[in-house]
């Protein structure tokens, strides 16, 4: 079976700084299929550091600048492949990173992958603390049913993200949560812990892990409470 189409969407709002980086390391991608990349920008001088680089097939001006959520379908909105990857403008991704997330897709039922998140920075508590929150929990949240794609290592099926209508856009908060858990009607959603990406830990860094614990506990709560919505701007 060949291997699908497959388009990679890169939110980024005021990124200039950091997303050379990322589309380097999306330049470098070893996959045999069809792929594009397209950057939802926000910043004119975002805007123009998408459009520099060779790695991008379209640059998207985001002028709401909504979040994450917004620009990522804006950009699947735009998208021609038949698998959609999502990572963020802070991320690196491995050279293997589009092959290990389309070869999932080679099994039908397979509607959605997510993949763990080690930090950028070398420093042993930051690895540590992802270990925990951006790797075992999700090993063991997933086989309960509570699976969780994280945005910057991510990817669904075209048929099935059009099928749950996308990003939830009035989510200020756990957006990527609601579409994995949306994604399960209409098939498998898979994780793969063989499929890193490393992350910058400056959010991490800036409201601290008991923080950033926390804050996703009330938006977990908010989530399930009938009538109440997680829409902190933690973004």
């Amino acid at each position: 079976m060949a291997n699908p189409d497959a388009s990679v969407i890169v939110p980024a709002r005021n990124e200039a700084d950091r997303l050379e980086r990322s589309l380097d390391s999306l330049a470098g991608q070893r996959y045999d299929g069809r792929l594009e990349v397209l950057v939802a920008a926000n910043g004119e001088p975002t805007v123009a550091a998408a459009r520099a680089h060779p790695a991008v097939d379209r640059v998207l001006v985001d002028g709401r600048g909504a979040g994450p959520g917004p620009a990522r379908n804006l950009g699947a909105n735009a998208a021609d492949g038949d698998v959609l990857l999502f990572t963020d403008a802070d991320t690196v991704v491995p050279p293997d990173w589009v092959r290990r997330h389309c070869r999932q897709y080679l099994t039908p039922e397979v509607v959605g992958v997510g993949g763990p998140l080690r930090p950028l920075e070398d420093d042993p508590h930051h690895r540590l603390c992802f270990r925990l929150l951006s790797d075992w929990w999700y090993r063991a949240c997933w086989p309960l049913g509570f699976v969780q794609q994280p945005g910057p290592n991510c990817s669904v099926r075209r048929t099935a993200f059009e099928a749950v209508g996308g990003f939830d856009e009035s989510l200020g908060f756990l957006e990527d949560t609601d579409l994995s858990l949306r994604l399960r009607r209409e098939g498998m959603v898979v994780y793969d812990p063989t499929c890193p990406v490393e992350t910058s830990a400056r959010r991490q860094e800036r409201v601290g892990y008991a923080g950033l614990f926390l804050t996703y506990l009330v938006g977990y709560l908010e989530y399930v409470l009938p009538g109440r919505s997680p829409t902190r701007e933690y973004f």
